[in-house]
């Protein structure tokens, strides 16, 4: 029986949805991405009407993108789940029962409560996707619940960048776009397109049209770099190598900001030998990049009077990912645009008890921390608070493991579709004693769970957003069918395991209680919709930088005492021409966030396929026209993708979309066709994050008939 999906998909009923806000135009942010951006909802005759983007809001002013005016058929499709299921065949069939909420919350408390008995908290694993914002909450319940092991992406999304800043200068950095910085270097990001962390892209172009300068590094020569004054077209995964010959540069030129490198860092004449061996000469031919071009880039921001680094997850998706994020700190650092107006300010706090406070970090026993997936080979991961994929699988599936893992709690994560060797995830999913999903559809990680449970979107749920500069009000606009928010569900299994002292009676009553410490209550903050966090610069000259030596730790001793390179050392290349002729990388379309929204015609219908982006010279070398289908294949697996000519990138470099599946073709919706995931593998892993390799491995391309 599977109610979920009817035999004839063209007759599907709508569900219901509920209507919880007056009629008029509401204020709220949008979740369709990670972005923030400011979006007006207008509800007429009890019925959501619109959505558009927020004219009055500093972050968009008046944009949205694709997938935000697509956020009405998320709220309605046919395929959203409206009640609890329970599964009645094997894993991954899609075959389910209704059940009510009560059963369907006892049977995954008693499943979590026995795993905690039998074996430890510490065999249970609490994943999450990319957040709708309530990352705080699972990593609460799971301090509280005494598992140290939670599950995301940080490993290849932002965290490398978050744990080089804390171990560089003792904290995050972000682009002052309202400082109007004279040049902005744009590493790996396709920011007009692309938007997150609270930064939307039309601040960058607010501040271009204004006069602000780019230099872009990709390995794509996308619509920014047709924009920008310099375009350094680098090999995939070769980021570190050109940033440390970028500082050599500077330093050889003597454009360095001499007094705040002589009053604010500590290592400088260590950077200076270590760089000496990276000379633009010596990098050229492994970054793809003449040295006459890195020397022009490196002085151009150098020489701006401000000057921001705009770093995307590109670089963050390699096993360097770490030294590069490091290396582009510290050429930020050497030239003096740490915490000053147009470059790489330090976040603060907005002073609400959010995304530090919240976790409860100390409610989790030092014993029970140590116990945490891969912190043994991934130290700097372990201190973020997060566990390593590739240990969480390994618990699973091997007898030798530090110790089992036998249940999760998955949140609006499709696994299989997101993490390295595909493959293997789905042997650890089959093995394990108990899976629960909390998602919004059947995705092929939902259909092999034990328990799935319907979960709300953005449109349907109150939140505070906490995002770089500012805190604002999401509000609940309508629910659908008996789905719930994240946070309910989470609270609810509290109350059922004994954890009732660390939540409240309701999830909505955290609210008032987490604005408290600045004074606000939810109705005041959905009142004010949003309050900005003022900007203060120089921060370090009174409170100086947040490590241990209040300086900028250009050669970082903490790295050293945990057995890593005090420096940035990029890694030799992944793989041999033996393992394929081009080097594969992957791209986030503008229509779908990771694997999600394929399922909503308007975004479908964009990007109705998987293309393979390859140069026309490799294409003919290979026998390729533009629309054939194309095999690519590494040592891991292959994959068919549809192919697409393009100059925009190297001829020896090929781009593969993120997470694409078909959700058209029911409960497993083909996961394995053409899924990227199943071309990498976790033996290539950053040893400080465990970054897997998405960027820059060889693969052979060749036709299908």
């Amino acid at each position: 029986m599977s109610p979920q999906r009817p035999a004839d998909p063209t007759r599907r009923p709508l569900p219901l949805v509920q209507v919880l806000a007056e009629d008029g135009r509401h204020r709220t942010i949008c979740r369709m991405c990670h972005g923030g951006c400011g979006a007006i909802v207008t509800v007429d005759d009890g019925r959501l009407t619109a959505i558009e983007g927020d004219p009055e809001n500093p972050n968009n002013r008046g944009f949205l993108c694709a997938k935000g005016r697509a956020s009405l058929e998320q709220l309605h499709h046919p395929d959203r789940l409206t009640t609890p299921l329970l599964r009645t065949g094997p894993r991954g069939s899609g075959e389910f029962r209704p059940i009510g909420w009560a059963e369907a919350l006892d049977r995954v408390a008693a499943a979590l409560d026995q795993a905690r008995r039998t074996h430890g908290p510490e065999s249970v694993v609490f994943a999450q996707g990319t957040d709708r914002n309530y990352q705080e909450w699972l990593f609460r319940f799971a301090n509280s619940f005494g598992s140290p092991n939670v599950l995301g992406p940080a490993h290849v999304c932002f965290y490398p960048r978050v744990m080089a800043g804390i171990l560089t200068l003792g904290g995050f950095t972000f682009c002052d776009y309202e400082g109007r910085p004279d040049l902005v270097l744009i590493w790996g990001s396709n920011k007009a397109l692309t938007h997150g962390d609270g930064v939307i892209g039309t601040r960058l172009l607010s501040a271009v049209r204004d006069g602000t300068r780019m230099i872009v590094v990709d390995p794509r020569r996308t619509s920014l770099a047709a924009r920008a004054e310099r375009f350094l077209q680098v090999r995939p995964g070769e980021d570190t190598a050109l940033a440390l010959a970028m500082i050599h540069i500077v330093i050889e030129a003597g454009a360095y900001d001499h007094a705040f490198v002589a009053a604010h860092t500590v290592g400088f004449e260590d950077l200076a030998a270590h760089v000496a061996d990276y000379p633009p000469e010596a990098v050229a031919e492994r970054t793809g990049i003449p040295a006459e071009q890195i020397r022009a880039a490196a002085l151009a921001y150098a020489a701006a009077p401000s000057a921001a680094i705009e770093l995307g997850t590109g670089p963050q998706q390699h096993r360097d990912s770490f030294h590069t994020c490091r290396a582009l700190l510290l050429l930020s650092a050497i030239c003096g645009n740490l915490d000053r107006p147009g470059g790489d300010v330090l976040w603060d706090p907005p002073g609400i008890d959010g995304r530090r406070s919240f976790p409860r970090a100390e409610l989790l026993p030092p014993e029970q921390a140590a116990k945490r997936l891969g912190g043994d080979r991934h130290r700097i991961l372990a201190m973020s608070g997060w566990a390593h994929p590739g240990s969480v699988w390994d618990a699973v599936l091997e007898p030798a493991a530090p110790h089992p893992v036998t249940t999760m709690l998955v949140h609006g994560s499709n696994l299989l579709l997101n993490y390295a060797d595909s493959d293997r995830v789905q042997r650890a999913l089959e093995r394990l004693d108990f899976l629960a999903v909390v998602d919004l559809r059947l995705t092929p990680t939902a259909a092999m769970a034990d328990v799935v449970l319907p979960v709300g979107g953005w449109l349907e749920r109150d939140q505070i957003v906490e995002h770089a500069h500012y805190v604002a009000a999401r509000r609940a606009f309508a629910r659908v069918g008996d789905s719930r928010s994240d946070e309910w569900i989470l609270t609810e299994l509290a109350h059922r395991l004994g954890l009732s002292a660390d939540f409240w009676p309701d999830a909505r009553d955290a609210l008032d209680t987490r604005l408290e410490p600045i004074g606000m209550d939810w109705r005041r903050l959905a009142e004010l919709h949003y309050r900005a966090t003022p900007l203060e610069y120089h921060k370090y000259r009174t409170r100086g930088f947040g490590t241990r030596s209040g300086k900028v730790g250009l050669r970082c001793d903490a790295l050293r005492a945990f057995g890593y390179p005090p420096l940035p050392v990029p890694g030799p290349p992944v793989g041999t021409p033996e393992d394929g002729r081009y080097l594969l990388t992957s791209a986030h379309s503008p229509f779908y966030f990771n694997s999600e929204f394929r399922d909503l015609p308007s975004l479908r219908a964009k990007e109705p396929e998987p293309r393979l982006d390859i140069h026309p010279d490799a294409a003919a070398r290979e026998g390729l026209a533009d629309g054939d289908w194309a095999e690519i294949a590494t040592r891991t697996g292959r994959i068919r993708l549809r192919v697409r000519l393009t100059d925009r990138i190297a001829p020896d470099v090929v781009v593969a979309p993120a997470a694409w599946w078909y959700p058209e073709r029911g409960p497993g919706g083909g996961w394995r066709d053409s899924n990227v995931n199943l071309l990498t593998s976790n033996d290539d892993e950053n040893p400080e994050m465990g970054s897997s390799t998405f960027r820059g491995l060889r693969c052979h391309v060749t036709r299908v008939a």
